[in-house]
């Protein structure tokens, strides 16, 4: 982190200063000929993770959330089969417009079937890329949008509640104090059904992160770690299920983080 970056924080920002673009290029561009080749390879590990999870076959309901997606598609292609529906959102318009062009398979969306193909392959139904795209594309519902910091977070949506909540990379990420974090961790849990599961993917240690901003610009983020994670959710009623961290620690110029932790947690 330079003397001379800037540090970006609240709702403006995001919508004035993120690039979904140059985003998606920077973080989730896989070269097909590699895909699957390399474990230490962070999408790949992100995408094995949330396989595992689906995998034990537990997770299963009508409708699913996706707080926060930013531009992309990934963390809901394991999910595809085992939700009826899923609504997927974001605050920044331009990631909204990102996640539109791919529902409605537009010539120039982000390419996401390398990572679809990771799934396919780690599941070992000899389904394609394409096959899963297909059914994904039928049960995203909609593309919403959504202000984790308010309640209700999604206005257009009724206050309606659902079965599974995903929120990945979003949390510590909007949040600018502790006050906020625990806001949106128990407004996500106010609109879980009993018995509904919260995935979180957080960025632990973290206090500013850099992809989708401009040079010099660099996004705020709130420092958390496992125990003030796995204890606020206790609190908030919740069982924890599952929990990993994922040895993805950041590179001090992207990110600061110390790990990426992986909760799955049962209200």
């Amino acid at each position: 982190m330079s003397s001379t970056d800037v540090i970006l924080a609240g709702a403006d920002a995001y919508n004035n200063e993120f690039d979904a673009e140059q985003y998606l290029k920077d973080c989730y561009q896989l070269d097909q000929d590699v895909v699957g080749t390399d474990s230490k390879n962070w999408v790949v590990k992100w995408l094995t993770q949330i396989h595992k999870v689906f995998a034990k076959g537990n997770l299963k309901g009508k409708k699913l959330l996706e707080l926060g997606a930013g531009p992309c598609i990934y963390a809901t292609i394991s999910a595809s089969k085992h939700y009826d529906e899923i609504v997927t959102s974001d605050y920044v318009k331009g990631n909204r417009e990102q996640l539109t062009k791919w529902r409605n398979n537009d010539h120039d969306c982000f390419d996401w079937s390398p990572h679809i193909q990771i799934v396919c392959d780690l599941e070992g139904n000899g389904e394609t890329a394409e096959e899963r795209a297909k059914t994904l594309r039928e049960r995203i519902v909609d593309v919403a949008f959504c202000d984790a910091l308010k309640d209700p977070m999604l206005p257009s949506r009724n206050g309606e509640k659902y079965d599974a909540i995903v929120a990945f990379g979003v949390i510590e990420e909007v949040a600018p104090d502790r006050n906020s974090w625990l806001q949106i961790l128990a407004c996500i849990v106010k609109y879980l059904n009993p018995g509904g599961v919260l995935l979180l993917g957080n960025s632990l240690g973290s206090t500013f992160y850099r992809r989708g901003a401009s040079n010099n610009r660099a996004f705020a983020c709130y420092k958390t770690d496992r125990d003030e994670v796995i204890s606020t959710l206790e609190s908030l009623g919740t069982t924890i299920l599952y929990e990993s961290m994922l040895d993805l620690p950041g590179d001090g110029y992207f990110n600061d983080r110390t790990d990426k932790m992986f909760v799955v947690a049962q209200k």
